[in-house]
């Protein structure tokens, strides 16, 4: 009896989650089929506004400015970061710099799912904080620009908000940012600017200027003030609450922490730049002309305009009470009212006038199809068996087709729209009305949108599904891209399509040192080698390696299809390698195959998933990286390291042979710390570590009985408030004097954003600077991105500061190392980015880092030389 309970429960447990696989992946707020989309959609076709908002990174945006102009002001509103943001921190895991732009390019579009508004790029780099708008575009080049115009050409907004017009202060990019956005709109509407090998190539804003507008979001702001906390009659939130839903997808930066700010609840502003009055009307334009986007003079409402909107009305007004039939109805007569309009097919011929009406008629044909799919119900599951596709192979994908019932109509057999030289080799009828299609994948074609893909935040699908629908006599095109899902016994993810080399190599260690003078041993390079191919094969792993070095014969590895492999290879270094950077390089090298018509071909690709978000993967070479350089470590040297960030730091000392302990909260509180040479404490760790603040005082006895305690940098807002350092020290730096009675404006925090900026020794003579590396100008150089960030500012006389430098035009600041004795041991804070600098193999900062961790050990050998008086 008990066994059939079991199994009972087990075929119920399995029938419901078969039943709910299909509802694992919720839309996000406002971009499901609901009433609320359905309504937004009919309302969209009623507004001809195209707004484009421009800023500088993810998470720069205003969500409540866009989530209340393209949701309550049902406009068409785009958002354009020139950055993806691969030059910031992130709170959730190791990723930095490509890496990092992946995720946070995913969460800005989360983020504009939420919104409202579509999303575009540009090329322009995130090279980290920048103090002038010169350095910065400079760094850009004019790449960025012509990216902006491409955007601005592919859109053709009616008006551009400038989300940092009119600042002259803070950010580098934010400056350039406001200074290059109406830069960008008077080159769009230069005919003569020419943009090679671009699909936009006719001028926008020639014929009728594209309105400039400032978004002002100061305390007072100054201008049109938008009514961001009026609440949506659909949602039952305000416009502001919709948009800080959306803006917590920024995970990466600590944004859910901050949605209480002030800042984010003030009023915001538009105002023209130009100066003029701005007329609230122009942000949500309705019906007018056939052709709004050419027509001058002229901007009544034509009558077959006002045809469709009173159909539209009527439509929104059937949704809403729920007559689907009557609402499919009232579209009906408005897509074919705008049908009655000819539009002939377009040639370099056309005239310009035809080409733009043609173009206005095909975007209203598309809002108003948009609204009639929701309206009947209309949806496409393109569902294939994997998503990582391998060229010369086949797939399956499961085509399902909804519509609501009550709405006739010819539901025509779905298709799949596939890249050349792909095909579908079978069709079949599957269960509950599906098809199933075999298809070939060939080349891959997953190289952007033709000249303007790289403007997008994800390439095309590779494969759509398709259904044409007749709806009385009206005819339209439904359209889903085909995605996969993988599913674990905690998670379902939906995965888009992405063509992969048939093996991947992954490489440990990624990253190695081999400290030069010291006698040369082999050591192993371990490899992963994955088959994304479903066929049987064999391949040859193997390393490249530079010469002199030697590296074991490769290896034969057999799949029977998608499997992983494992194998170790040794690598012997040349007796004296000289100090310099190396790379080993591994590859799976397949031979030819003439009975399936296969080439020999080498794999060198890595291809991992992202740790914070495994939805991604990250492609790069497969190699190991050594970095040689002369350096002296003391043996049996042991760290205690408090983390927050999983930052790459304690895998670099233990590149050196330094054994490193991670301190999680249990450790903090009750292990023994007086077995560590040194403590080192994360970077923000005081402000992402909650448990650190009570564990403080035990870090400060522990160098008190001799130890040595590194602290990285913090943030002045969880640093400032406490006295976390033995004797007091802040990071904000001092208040300027007031001036003609106008508020005090505080000086920006400090930071060496030139990682060429020269460095002075304050104490060139100090053991930390001496023992047991000597360190000199040449150890800094080669350092990447910046120096240093969140030095201390204001510091008791009890410190001793050893190092100043400065960037282009400002003076020095002495708080990026500096240190005091407490008691027995040694306390210190830097706010050096050795962060950025270890992994990335810079030998001074290892050198340096290394004497740091060596403080009291340098105390103690130093004692122990005096000689006893007399």
């Amino acid at each position: 009896m008990r066994r059939f309970a079991v199994i009972a429960n087990l075929v119920l447990f399995l029938s419901i989650r078969a039943a709910t696989a299909k509802a694992q992946f919720p839309p996000a707020p406002g971009t499901g089929p609901g009433l609320a989309e359905t309504i937004e959609a009919i309302e969209n076709a009623r507004v001809t506004t195209r707004i484009l908002y421009i800023t500088a990174h993810p998470d720069d945006e205003s969500g409540a400015v866009l989530t209340y102009l393209a949701r309550g002001l049902h406009a068409d509103v785009a958002l354009l970061s020139l950055t993806r943001g691969e030059g910031g921190q992130n709170d959730l895991g190791p990723e930095q710099a490509p890496q990092l732009g992946l995720i946070r390019m995913q969460e800005l579009l989360a983020a504009t799912r939420g919104y409202g508004v579509k999303l575009y790029f540009t090329r322009a780099k995130d090279f980290g904080y920048s103090k002038t708008p010169e350095e910065t575009e400079k760094v850009w080049g004019d790449e960025v620009v012509l990216d902006m115009v491409q955007v601005i050409r592919l859109f053709r907004p009616n008006i551009v908000i400038n989300g940092w017009g009119g600042v002259h202060g803070g950010h580098g990019h934010h400056q350039a940012a406001g200074l290059l956005a109406p830069k960008a709109v008077q080159l769009a509407a230069d005919p003569s600017y020419k943009l090679r090998g671009s699909p936009s190539e006719e001028a926008w804003g020639d014929r009728k200027p594209v309105v400039v507008l400032d978004l002002d979001r100061s305390e007072t702001p100054k201008g049109t003030i938008l009514p961001l906390d009026s609440i949506s009659p659909l949602y039952g939130k305000s416009w502001r609450e919709i948009g800080l839903d959306a803006f917590a997808n920024h995970r990466t930066q600590g944004i859910t922490g901050f949605l209480g700010s002030p800042f984010l609840r003030r009023p915001i502003a538009l105002r023209r730049e130009d100066g003029g009055e701005l007329d609230p009307a122009i942000l949500a334009q309705p019906l007018g002309p056939l052709d709004e986007d050419y027509e001058v003079g002229n901007m009544g409402v034509d009558p077959l305009m006002r045809t469709v909107d009173g159909a539209l009305v009527a439509a929104r007004d059937a949704a809403l009470r729920l007559d689907w039939k009557a609402a499919a109805g009232s579209l009906v007569v408005a897509g074919k009212k705008l049908d009655e309009v000819s539009r002939p097919s377009v040639t370099s011929q056309t005239p310009a006038p035809v080409v733009s009406l043609v173009r206005t008629l095909k975007r209203k044909r598309e809002k108003i199809d948009a609204a009639l799919a929701l309206v009947a119900g209309l949806r496409l599951d393109g569902i294939a068996d994997r998503s990582e596709l391998v060229s010369g192979e086949t797939f399956t994908v499961r085509v399902d087709t909804h519509q609501r019932e009550g709405i006739a109509g010819e539901y025509r057999k779905p298709t799949l729209a596939l890249p050349p030289e792909w095909s579908v080799v079978k069709e079949e009828p599957d269960t509950g009305g599906s098809i199933r299609f075999t298809i070939s994948a060939g080349k891959n074609s997953q190289s952007g949108a033709g000249g303007s893909g790289f403007v997008l935040p994800e390439p095309p699908p590779l494969v759509t599904a398709i259904q044409e629908v007749v709806i009385d006599g009206y005819s339209l095109t439904v359209k889903a891209p085909v995605t996969s899902t993988h599913a674990t016994s905690t998670r379902v993810d939906r995965m888009t399509l992405r063509v992969v080399p048939a093996y991947t190599l992954a490489v440990e260690p990624k990253q190695t040192v081999e400290i030069v003078g010291k006698p040369r041993k082999p050591f192993d390079v371990l490899l992963r080698v994955h088959s994304y191919a479903t066929q049987p094969g064999q391949v040859n792993a193997g390393l490249t390696v530079p010469r002199g070095w030697k590296a074991s014969a490769p290896v034969s590895l057999k799949f029977e299809g998608a499997d992983d492999r494992y194998t170790r290879l040794t690598v012997t270094p040349p007796v004296n390698p000289g100090a310099a950077n190396y790379k080993i390089s591994a590859y799976a090298e397949r031979g030819a195959d003439r009975s399936r018509g296969a080439k020999a071909e080498r794999f060198t690709t890595s291809l991992e998933p992202l740790p914070t978000l495994p939805t991604q993967l990250s492609s790069e070479p497969a190699q190991c990286a050594i970095h040689a350089f002369a350096i002296a470590v003391p043996q049996n040297l042991h760290v205690g390291y408090i983390t927050a960030e999983s930052e790459p730091v304690p895998e670099a000392l233990r590149q050196l042979e330094i054994r490193v302990d991670m301190l999680d909260p249990l450790a903090l509180a009750f292990s023994d710390l007086s077995k560590f040479d040194a403590i080192v404490v994360g970077v923000r760790a005081y402000e992402l570590r909650a448990e650190l603040a009570g564990a403080n005082q035990r870090l400060l006895d522990y160098v008190s009985n001799g130890g040595t305690l590194v602290v990285q940098y913090q943030r002045e807002f969880a640093w400032d408030k406490s006295q976390y350092a033995p004797y007091p020290a802040l990071i904000s730096p001092p208040l300027p004097p007031a001036k003609d009675g106008a508020p005090q404006t505080p000086r920006p925090l400090p930071r060496i954003t030139d990682e060429h900026s020269p460095v002075k020794f304050l104490k060139s003579n100090d053991s930390l600077l001496t023992r047991p590396n000597k360190i000199t100008q040449e150890d800094f150089k080669g350092w990447v991105q910046e120096r240093g960030l969140y030095f201390w500012t204001q510091f008791d006389p009890k410190y001793t500061p050893l190092l100043a430098m400065n960037d282009p035009g400002e003076p020095d600041l002495n708080g990026g190392l500096v240190y005091t004795h407490y008691g027995k041991g040694t306390y210190i804070y830097t706010g050096l980015a050795f962060f950025r600098q270890l992994p990335e193999g810079v030998p001074g900062a290892y050198r340096l880092f290394v004497n740091l961790l060596s403080a009291s050990a340098s105390r103690t050998v130093q004692s122990t030389r005096k000689k006893p008086k007399a």
